[in-house]
């Protein structure tokens, strides 16, 4: 087979550019020097953008062909792809630098300090690039302070700017392809973070901040363009933070947790031939290496280097593992690096995955049959495998089980073995079906009848993934857990069955982790989507759905089990949905103006998106439980009647017609692990009838003029959540204006009142059977909310602080601060709320419906109806 027949993308490059291959056989076919291809990228910085963008996409378009074909000819050995594949993506990120800062030094003259660096994390820092990576970065610059003019801009503002312009030019696809795919969600704060941050923030956002994970991920950065003794400075003040005074054992514990976590990701999107991630695959030998520099580093100094073979080379150096264990990983990751090289060079797609035909890339790599290559390929990963058990002591359980089986559960076990499905299963999928049945009879036999069928739905339901089988039988404690959920919850059961992938995080569950704030969601979110084709939309939708699901599986679990509070259950399920709607919001926003280009912002002041998500109900009132729809209104200052500025250009009320509409459509993107949310839009002015995004003067104005009453109780309980910062402060101040409008409360109340009873002759139930509807019976929750709503909008024009909060609690108790109401009155329906949201929440957990025996709340109720009595009585 020959290069040309092998990869597609060597094909179609040659074809366009080289069809007698006179460059591939002459200059093409010899390693090209770092200073000419630096020097090539060079020249084209005075270029204008559009220029300059597609010029560097055809010279890295040239320059990967000639990789791809000295690789697959054997002319380059491993150090010529990675140096040079580096070397390329640094050329590029210089060249960009300095052709945008060239421009913006034009618009808005010089900064006061220009210093400036991007940092290169990953396989970039390293020098290892890989044919086909991604580039990991992150951007800082010296200090705050201001351009020079014409336009004054803050440092913040033009280094984000120079940042945005510097990425958009190396990783926007067009027609003639792209340069690099830049990745910067390894930032601090990740997506939530700024694009580029002063030195000193950066720095104290490590030391403050920076969680484990982060320390792996700074051990290969290194400035790879603009000021590089700027980076050298930022590396030097975190090498306290990389690495510790002493040996670091703790290391050992957040790699198991990293590899936990990888795994699970490898059994969710099926990738276990993976190369890099799978077992025995690429990552295991790094980890090994960078274990050993972060628990030596500190005490070692030639061990903080940030290549892999370099970092390899030191520990032999040093003797920390013998020679020839060190030449066996070297050799095998050598092996494995190549062969992902080679599966990049088909398409020049950033890919580890093994293909399903491996002929091809078998006969590229030299193996006579592609049987040949599956046999090397499985002697190099459980080599490699075995080596990571060994160093990180991980013990696979050889427990023995002698219980006996109670009868009924041994007939159930036996039945499930008899169905058509298990025996047509594989002989290695049936057996490990076996082995872990025979494990968990005698477990399932202390259980109630009811977990042995759940059980047998969950094996059911994981059959074609036996990875889950063996999973279970290995982590017995895991297996322990989950009979316990499986007990004690029937939406745990559900939500394992619909998503087996779940299981996992049963793994790494403690109770450190029962609490997470908003930011360690967002960045959790982030990791997950780091190394996504965002052009995927069904990866991307699927991997939202098994991150909602895992974190709500998560708090469910620890509601469950007693170890976190109903406020805390809500907050985590309301950051969720918020993490989630930011990230859904950026890539449709993302989406629509690579297609059509920016639309003019009505507002000079707006730095984002022109759009802001407001959330009412559950979501905005912070106390969503798990299984709420998204009550959202969608808001804008994007000035509608203007082209956007693509190629093209569409008006802007259609674009942001067109990038809400896709908002919805992702967020309700039915996956095969189900779909995000449900979302209602009917709280937006006018409902139905009104137009599914209005302007921010369009909102007020209805607001102000043509709002029913029981609107404004809605937007008693609305908030921005993602969106366009001075949009959201547009909507908090436009909130706090219309709550502290003068009301006359006689009717006010009458049309709280009157709204009520329509609710109640329509969802309330009459008392019949000694059972009570939570939600909608009379003296229940939302007879509490109503009140709340009432006593809000009633004083807020006397008392502007009643116009701060969303959530029933903390209206309570501004009502109380204010004089509103009496402090044991708010202390009691506080109380009386939290019982029922509490008694709600086990209702859903348990896949009840939410009425429950009326003399578990007859106090509460009664102490609700006396103050409706009381408050309300028109």
């Amino acid at each position: 087979m020959t290069p040309f027949s092998y990869s597609a993308f060597l094909a179609r490059w040659t074809k366009r550019f080289d069809p007698d291959y006179a460059w591939l056989s002459s200059a093409g076919s010899l390693k090209p020097k770092n200073s000419q291809i630096h020097n090539d990228f060079k020249l084209l910085t005075e270029l204008d953008t559009q220029s300059f963008d597609r010029e560097c996409r055809l010279l890295r378009n040239r320059i990967q062909a000639g990789l791809i074909y000295r690789l697959l000819s054997g002319k380059d050995q491993f150090n010529d792809t990675v140096c040079i594949t580096t070397c390329l993506a640094e050329a590029a990120l210089e060249a960009s630098i300095n052709h945008h800062k060239r421009l913006l030094d034009h618009q808005f003259g010089k900064p006061a300090d220009p210093r400036f660096s991007v940092i290169g994390m990953g396989k970039l820092g390293g020098l290892e690039l890989n044919l086909s990576s991604d580039i990991d970065i992150f951007c800082i610059f010296g200090a705050e302070g201001e351009t020079a003019g014409p336009r004054v801009r803050e440092h913040s503002e033009y280094f984000r700017h120079l940042t945005q312009k510097m990425a958009k030019s190396l990783d926007q696809h067009t027609a003639d392809g792209f340069v690099a795919r830049v990745d910067q969600r390894l930032r601090p704060w990740g997506t939530a973070g700024q694009l580029a941050i002063p030195l000193n923030a950066c720095e104290d956002y490590y030391q403050i901040h920076g969680r484990e994970w982060e320390r792996f991920a700074l051990l290969k950065a290194r400035p790879v363009a603009g000021s590089i003794e700027l980076g050298i400075d930022l590396l030097d003040r975190l090498k306290p933070f990389i690495f510790r005074k002493y040996p670091d054992f703790t290391v050992f514990e957040s790699i198991r947790d990293l590899k936990l976590k990888i795994e699970a990701e490898v059994r969710r999107n099926g990738r276990e031939t993976d190369v890099k991630i799978g077992r025995g695959g690429i990552r295991e030998i790094e980890f090994i290496i960078q274990a050993l520099q972060l628990l030596r580093g500190g005490q070692i100094p030639a061990l903080q280097v940030t290549g892999f073979l370099s970092a390899l080379e030191e520990i032999s150096t040093q003797n920390i593992i013998n020679r020839v264990d060190l030449t066996m990983l070297r050799d095998d990751y050598l092996w494995l690096r190549n062969v992902e090289h080679v599966i990049q060079a088909r398409d020049d797609r950033q890919t580890q995955t093994i293909p399903e035909d491996n002929g091809p890339l078998a006969s590229m790599l030299g193996f006579s049959s592609a049987h040949e290559f599956e046999r090397q390929r499985k002697e190099v990963t459980s080599r490699v495998r075995a080596t990571f058990f060994e160093f990180m002591r991980i013990q696979k359980s050889n427990d023995v089980y002698v219980q006996t089986v109670r009868i009924d559960v041994q007939d159930l076990l036996r039945a499930f073995q008899d169905e058509p499905g298990c025996k047509r299963m594989e002989s290695v999928t049936r057996s490990r079906l076996i082995k872990l049945l025979t494990q968990i009879g005698p477990e399932l036999s202390e259980k109630p009848i009811i977990v042995t069928e759940r059980m047998i739905r969950f094996v059911r339901s994981c059959s074609r993934r036996s990875v889950y089988f063996s999973l279970l039988s290995e982590n017995p404690a895991t297996r322990l857990k989950m009979l316990n959920l499986l007990e004690r919850s029937s939406w745990i059961t559900e939500r394992l069955i619909e998503m087996p992938a779940l299981l996992d995080e049963l793994l790494t569950l403690n109770a450190d982790d029962a609490i997470l704030t908003s930011n360690q969601i967002r960045q959790e979110l982030t990791m997950r989507l780091q190394r996504l084709d965002l052009d995927d939309l069904e990866r991307f939708a699927e991997t939202l759905v098994q991150f909602a699901r895992g974190l709500a599986f998560r708090v469910a679990v620890f509601e469950v089990r007693s170890e976190i509070s109903l406020m805390k259950v809500s907050d985590q399920l309301t950051w969720i949905a918020e993490a989630i709607i930011s990230e859904v919001l950026q890539f449709a926003y993302q989406e629509a103006v690579k297609k059509h280009g920016r639309p003019k912002i009505a507002s000079d002041n707006s730095q984002l998106f022109g759009l802001s998500i407001l959330a009412y109900g559950k979501l905005g009132g912070l106390e969503m439980n798990y299984d709420s729809d998204l009550d959202l209104v969608f808001v804008h200052q994007i000035d509608e009647d203007t082209l956007t500025d693509g190629d093209h250009p569409i008006e802007g009320g259609l674009f942001v017609n067109r990038l809400v509409r896709r908002i919805i459509s992702v967020l309700e993107t039915r996956t095969r692990f189900g779909k995000l949310y449900n979302i209602d839009t009917r709280l937006r002015p006018s409902g139905r009838s009104g137009l599914m995004v209005v302007s921010d003067k369009a909102i007020e104005k209805y607001l102000d003029e043509s709002a029913w009453t029981w609107e404004l109780q809605a937007f008693v309980r609305a908030r921005p959540i993602a969106g366009d910062d001075n949009l959201r402060h547009y909507l908090d101040q436009l909130r706090k204006k219309i709550l502290t409008r003068k009301r006359d409360n006689k009717a006010l109340k009458y049309e709280v009142v009157s709204m009520r009873e329509k609710m109640r002759t329509h969802l309330s139930r009459t008392r019949l059977d000694n059972s009570f509807g939570l939600k909608h019976d009379s003296g229940g929750i939302v007879d509490i909310e109503f009140m709340v709503q009432y006593k809000v909008l009633a004083n807020a024009a006397r008392h502007s602080d009643l116009a701060v909060f969303t959530d029933n609690i903390r209206q309570l108790e501004a009502l109380a601060r204010a004089g509103c109401i009496e402090n044991g009155d708010a202390e009691v329906l506080k109380s009386a709320y939290i019982k029922y949201r509490a008694l709600y929440h086990e209702a859903i957990l348990a896949d009840r419906n939410d009425r429950v025996d009326q003399i578990i709340i007859e106090d509460e109720r009664l102490k609700v109806e006396s103050f409706w009595e009381r408050w309300m009585s028109l």
